[in-house]
């Protein structure tokens, strides 16, 4: 006789779970589904523990995302839960992929983790697969990293995603019509949402110079950092009228660039941008009523205008007008987080 009980209590959840599966010969199928059966219940938290799934070996870390983007550089951090006394070297290798464009490591494959040290940024780097903003279903990499010292190995998953960010022009209105600075904004929201496109439409904004205490002043022109306006290392696509995509502008370490843009920012015509030629705000040609830009319609204030060219300067200022006009224009909007 077995001489220790424990030993039997706890094979007896494991042969009840295996009796379980003797009724599948039998008419009426069991349900699986956790949320309105037991049986589904026992299987999805009992069976995990059985039959083990894939984890991370302890040496080797999480990963703080598990989604790229294409059309540049992509930094995720590694977290390791365990930290050593001494310095741990890693190798890194690309095992497999589905997109277009093959993903690459920014810099060395191999790293070394500092003693003491829990976590290390590494970066990937994916070229654009299309011009247009639009994620690919099914688009993803996988990659492995293993520790030197003890040859654990284990190959993560990614999704990837489109990096580019997209631009379109508003619908056409007056300049009553604008609202101010954050009627325009929720207008690029709104467009952004009813045109499906991807990532939060929250962060489409309205392309324009802009004094305001309520929603802050905007100025599309400033010096590129991590919270201005136009993002450095991106590409800003957009569709034409005639269903086509066209990157308008890719923008390095400056901005606004010295070159000219590959496509105007939209098919044709004039828009309201507030702004004068070298993409700075211009706070006496922003209809701006009190402390508030894109709100003052009379004829005693000015707005101006840029227009559909792929000369830089003439795209964020080539003529103006009364903000008393009857003229009726869009604004640009663009993709632009906080």
């Amino acid at each position: 006789m077995n001489s220790n009980p424990k030993i039997l209590f706890r094979f007896i959840p494991i042969v009840s779970l295996f009796s379980l599966f003797s009724f599948c010969n039998q008419a009426n199928p069991i349900n699986l589904d956790g949320s309105s059966s037991a049986a589904g219940v026992l299987l999805n938290v009992v069976l995990p523990s059985i039959i083990g799934t894939e984890i991370v070996p302890e040496g080797l870390p999480q990963l703080s995302s598990n989604v790229m983007y294409d059309a540049g550089n992509t930094y995720i951090d590694l977290t390791f839960s365990e930290q050593n006394s001494v310095d741990e070297n890693f190798t890194m290798q690309i095992e497999s992929y589905t997109t277009v464009s093959s993903p690459s490591f920014v810099g060395y494959n191999t790293f070394t983790l500092p003693a003491n040290t829990g976590t290390h940024s590494v970066g990937f780097a994916l070229n654009a697969d299309d011009d247009n903003c639009l994620d690919r279903s099914g688009d993803k990499f996988s990659f492995r990293i293993t520790k030197d010292s003890t040859g654990d190995t284990f190959v993560y998953d990614v999704t990837v995603k489109d990096g580019d960010y997209c631009i379109f022009g508003s619908s056409a209105k007056t300049l009553a019509q604008l609202g101010g600075l954050g009627a325009m904004d929720n207008h690029c929201k709104n467009l952004a949402s009813a045109k499906g496109l991807p990532r939060n439409s929250a962060y489409y904004k309205a392309m324009v110079g802009a004094l305001s205490t309520t929603y802050g002043d905007r100025n599309p022109g400033e010096t590129l950092s991590s919270t201005s306006f136009f993002r450095a290392n991106k590409r800003y696509v957009r569709k034409q009228g005639n269903g086509t995509w066209v990157k308008v502008f890719s923008i390095g370490g400056t901005w606004p660039l010295s070159s000219d843009f590959d496509n105007p920012l939209i098919d044709s015509g004039e828009y309201w941008t507030g702004m004068h030629s070298g993409w700075g705000r211009m706070d006496n040609n922003t209809c701006l009523n009190g402390t508030e830009s894109w709100t003052n319609a009379s004829s005693s204030s000015s707005g101006n205008l840029g227009t559909s060219s792929v000369v830089t300067g003439d795209a964020a200022y080539m003529t103006l007008s009364s903000c008393d006009s009857p003229l009726a224009l869009p604004f640009i909007c663009v993709y632009s987080p906080n």
